[in-house]
Parts: structure tokens; sequence; C-alpha cells
């Protein structure tokens, strides 16, 4: 049986567009992206003081914003700055959120379009059920794709998007949540809408 020991959802709204990520030095966070906002934000909140352990980070669009900026400084100058092109990249988020933790238990990325969000959670059940580890972390995190992307995005736009952690145990504790882990049932049409469908059927609260 695996078990939710914490977890932390930011869902940006016109109140808080941003989440409060004060406790990163500003000459980080004035680098950071929403995505990676929003995963430093929701993995700090599951790793405070407690002891470092592996993450599954899974993602449907990544760093696509940042990405866009490369893209289009490639097409204005020619030149792609390296600074620039390493936070643009898909696991740019969950790194920064680590090394800000200083866990170098390591982590892993999963993209698988639409899936990221069950096919990650999958994935960090999997080696909690191999034995091999008695906790993990899943993150799964989209930001607002840019409306330049909208017309060949194939969703609505603006599309869903939010950040949620689990710190999951195979141990149970006074304060842990059953996790029930299999697919949610419905045609999600994208990985984040069912991460926000998750969010409301099976997170308290």
């Amino acid at each position: 049986m695996i078990y939710i020991k914490k977890f932390q959802v930011f869902v940006p709204s016109e109140e808080q567009p941003s989440p409060n990520v004060a406790f990163v030095p500003m000459l980080t966070r004035r680098r950071l992206s929403l995505l990676s906002k929003m995963v430093v934000y929701v993995n700090q909140a599951v790793s405070e003081d407690l002891p470092p352990c592996k993450v599954t980070f899974a993602s449907q669009y990544g760093e696509i914003s940042q990405q866009l900026k490369i893209s289009d400084n490639l097409l204005q100058t020619g030149n792609v700055s390296p600074a620039h092109f390493s936070l643009s990249v898909f696991n740019a988020s969950i790194a920064n959120a680590t090394i800000l933790e200083k866990n170098t238990a390591g982590y892993s990325a999963v993209f698988s379009g639409k899936d990221a969000f069950r096919y990650g959670l999958a994935d960090c059940v999997a080696a909690l059920e191999a034995g091999s580890e008695k906790e993990r972390i899943f993150i799964f995190a989209d930001e607002k794709i840019p409306e330049t992307y909208a017309p060949v995005a194939g969703v609505p736009y603006p599309n869903a998007y939010c950040a949620l952690a689990l710190r999951l145990s195979t141990e149970k504790s006074p304060e842990s949540i059953e996790l029930d882990a299999t697919p949610l049932q419905g045609n999600f049409r994208t990985a984040a809408e069912e991460a926000l469908e998750f969010i409301k059927q099976r997170l308290p609260g």
C-alpha cells in the first residue's frame, strides 16, 4: 500500500497568479519561469525539514514559455544564450527545485503527452512498490501555453494548468492518506485537466 505523507497544490488565479517563492535567493528567483516557480514552491512544501528522496517529475509541455523565448531570440539574432538555453530544457524546473533543496537523491522526468500525469504517477508508485525506496516525491506541473502556440496546440486556449506535489511513502502515519493510484475515468484533453480532477476527487479540502 502507498500513502500520501504530504501534498501541496498550486493553481494560478487572478488573485494569486504566481506562488510566493520569497525563500528563493533573489538572483535565482528572477530567472525562474512561472513553471519553475510553481515546481519549486510545491517541492519545497513537501521537502522542508524532511530527509531528501528521489523525485519523479511529469509535465505535458515543460518549459514551453522559456522555449518560445529561445526560438524568438534565435530568429531575431541567430544566437542562443547558453544560460537561457539551460532554463528552457524540459527538466529545468525540477533541476532548479532539487538544487535549491540540496537534494542529491536524483530525479526522473516523464514526458508522455496528455497522459503525463497518470504515467508520471505510475512511475513513482512503481518505484516504491519495487521495494528499493520507502519514500518518493511525485510532482506534476504545467503552465499556460503561450498564445502564439494556441492555433496549433490542439487544445482549448487558455489550457488548464497547475502544480501538484505528493510525498509518497510505503509507511503509514497518523496524518497520511491512502493513495488511490487507479487511473481516473474521463476523456482528458490535457494532463493538467487530469491532475486537477485528481486534486478534486482524491485530495482532502
